[in-house]
């Protein structure tokens, strides 16, 4: 619920200071507004919501019209920044990258070295199971033994892998028809972002969609092995009630935003 309420707070907080997005002062408030949330979710200890939670947090600022030299700065020291990261995690010297999240990213940049083959076992396991998928699928609730489901095959396949059994039960087109879904989903959001009668509505939905994309872009791209293993739900999909709850309130709050720009157009 974190990621709707930082949408809503900062919505409010860069419509309001829009004209000074660019000052330092400006900046240096945004990541204060965001440090204690999001620290705390760092702190479960929860590094990939963390990650889209920051995406979100970015794309949100990019919207309110921040400059695009303080994009290449950021850029510019942030590439460097996150190899020299990886490396010093891996020898133990970063106490807030744990060493099995920094083996996780190096896995998959290694997919082929025998030391990570425990690791990348889930993933290896969830795409042989898309790929039997093939074409049209084994039949949507399939209960066979050679299953994902029934096989275990995997760990969390109700929730960080429910796209493999997507893959295997609609095959390919059940996929792309899932994947075309979340498309139509994010360009309403986007579309509503363009329409907006204010620029709070706009950073609403935006981050929205923001969130929308990238999360479910993650969740996909772990089980199709784009990403390396981590844990994240599918928008709408994933088993998990809070995670169902806090999406529709956040599609909710976008279509409230449409809402108003009809109402403004029809007076």
């Amino acid at each position: 619920f974190v990621k709707i309420g930082l949408i809503l707070i900062l919505a409010n907080f860069l419509s309001r200071n829009r004209e000074k997005i660019n000052e330092p002062k400006t900046l240096g408030m945004t990541a204060l507004i965001c440090v204690l949330p999001v620290g705390m979710v760092y702190l479960q200890p929860n590094l990939s919501t963390t990650i889209v939670i920051c995406f979100m947090i970015l794309c949100m600022i990019y919207v309110a019209g921040i400059s695009y030299k303080w994009i290449a700065g950021a850029v510019a020291v942030g590439i460097p920044g996150f190899a020299a990261l990886i490396y010093l995690s891996l020898q133990g010297f970063i106490p807030f990258l744990q060493k099995y999240q920094a083996q996780r990213i190096m896995g998959k940049i290694f997919h082929s070295s025998s030391e990570f083959t425990d690791l990348n076992r889930q993933q290896d396991n969830s795409m042989m199971a898309i790929g039997s998928g093939q074409l049209r699928g084994k039949g949507l609730f399939n209960n066979t033994l050679s299953s994902v489901k029934n096989g275990n095959f995997l760990s969390e396949e109700q929730t960080d892998f429910i796209f493999a059994v997507i893959g295997e039960e609609l095959g390919f087109v059940g996929g792309v028809a899932v994947i075309a879904l979340y498309a139509l989903l994010v360009y309403e959001c986007l579309w509503i972002a363009a329409r907006a009668k204010d620029t709070a509505g706009r950073l609403i939905a935006s981050g929205m969609a923001a969130l929308l994309a990238f999360q479910s872009f993650a969740n996909i791209a772990v089980a199709t092995g784009i990403f390396p293993n981590t844990g994240l739900p599918l928008p709408f999909i994933s088993s998990g009630l809070s995670s169902l709850l806090s999406m529709f309130i956040g599609m909710g709050v976008v279509l409230n935003v449409g809402l108003q720009r009809n109402n403004v157009t029809v007076q």
